[in-house]
């Protein structure tokens, strides 16, 4: 039996993670779809390197909608059962609170195992590749543009020219082109018209030429091949005129395993304080020259986050259970503020340490710490506690202070007149 009500109790937490988990990535990536639009358009971007943007922004969006679709889910789950007196039903046959919690906490554990992997080994590593692409769109390749009348020297060998550019160098006209090899090989590109394209996943930039013509000369023979053309795509390689930093110039973008040995080395060598060093060599990782404070910060702040969601349904669960004759949402609602601000006074907490140099593992785990305890405490309340359930003592008290501090401006009736 006791199996069986596992099993049900998980049939509801389930589904409702997974809408909640889809409906919050939705609203995430649509948010960031705009913006992202509007980033493509202005620079002549394809709509492929948008959504491939938006792939890597995937596991950052999972790991902030995680721990709420976890907490709504077994949250929504005890509502029900408690508004349809089934939780009645299963505590007259001696299951507790406590041994009916078990199967969300295994479900947490699961969630927290992979939201660990999560922020500590797939977002670092997307999170850059996010930043690579960015750059190339908006620094490193597109607004670099080509000027008018000057000799632009390629990577790829060639020297480039055009006698007129517009909409900042990305529409060229008169365009010329040069290189000579080093057996003395010749290849010249002319044309009237061309444009610079982005169109490649991986972020290469093309030049698009129009109406000219390709010859190349043999410096052996003394023949020209010359091939005309009405368009032509000319990869350029502009990405290498301007090269993104190598991975690990932010501590978001280290893994945990890296974290883990720059906070022991920093510790062995105590080393502390919010000032780093040089920048890193294949000597010197990132996490070694990096400020030993940042470090700490998101060290200690990837794991307090992710074992917080081994206490969400614990939270959850004393917050969901109501009274039949009870109809508003003051769970839910006291419950969403709860996680929303704990996660973002471990931000706070976190960004702090890291930029004054304070101790980041103590402030944090103490937050930790306190929020564990309230939990339980709740919790404990809740399943030892015989008659109205706490939380809904705490909206009553809450209704009676809104209206106390309502009827401070409520007008007073005054006596009808004689």
């Amino acid at each position: 039996m006791i199996k069986a009500i596992d099993r049900y109790l998980l049939r509801q937490i389930v589904p409702t993670i997974s809408v909640i988990l889809f409906i919050a990535i939705v609203i995430l990536c649509m948010e960031r779809l705009m913006r992202l639009l509007d980033i493509a358009v202005g620079n002549g971007v394809s709509t492929l390197v948008v959504f491939q943007m938006l792939f890597y922004l995937f596991p950052y969006y999972i790991s902030l909608a995680l721990p709420v679709a976890l907490f709504l889910g077994v949250l929504l789950a005890f509502r029900k059962l408690s508004a349809q007196s089934e939780l009645d039903a299963i505590h007259s046959c001696g299951i507790g609170l406590g041994r009916l919690i078990r199967s969300a906490l295994v479900l947490g554990v699961i969630m927290m195992g992979f939201n660990l992997v999560l922020t500590g080994y797939v977002q670092p590593y997307t999170r850059y590749l996010f930043r690579v692409v960015m750059f190339n769109i908006t620094s490193g390749v597109i607004e670099q543009g080509i000027g008018e009348g000057i000799f632009m020297n390629l990577p790829n060998g060639y020297t480039l020219r055009v006698e007129r550019s517009r909409n900042a160098g990305r529409e060229l006209y008169g365009v010329f082109a040069h290189r000579q090899e080093e057996d003395g090989h010749i290849v010249t590109l002319t044309a009237k018209r061309g444009e610079l394209l982005t169109r490649a996943l991986d972020g290469t930039v093309s030049l698009r030429l129009y109406e000219g013509s390709r010859s190349e000369w043999d410096p052996v023979t003394k023949a020209v091949a010359t091939l005309q053309f009405d368009v032509f795509d000319w990869p350029m390689n502009l990405a290498d005129l301007v090269r993104f930093r190598g991975r690990g110039g932010d501590k978001s973008e280290l893994t945990l395993a890296e974290l883990m040995r720059g906070y022991r080395i920093n510790l062995l060598a105590g080393r502390s304080g919010n000032i780093g060093e040089a920048n890193a060599t294949p000597d010197r990782p990132p996490e070694e020259v990096m400020a030993p404070s940042a470090v700490a910060s998101e060290f200690h702040g990837r794991i307090v986050f992710a074992l917080s969601m081994l206490f969400l349904p614990i939270l959850a669960a004393p917050l969901g259970i109501m009274t039949t004759r009870a109809s508003r949402s003051f769970g839910m609602i006291f419950g969403l503020l709860v996680v929303v601000s704990y996660h973002k006074v471990l931000e706070f907490t976190g960004a702090y340490a890291s930029a004054t140099g304070a101790p980041a593992g103590l402030m944090l785990w103490t937050d930790f710490a306190i929020f564990v305890a309230c939990t339980l405490y709740l919790f404990h309340r809740t399943e030892t506690q015989a008659g109205t359930p706490p939380v809904l003592l705490m909206e009553a008290r809450w209704i009676s202070f809104i209206d106390r501090i309502i009827s401070v401006f409520r007008p007073k009736r005054t006596a009808d007149a004689r």
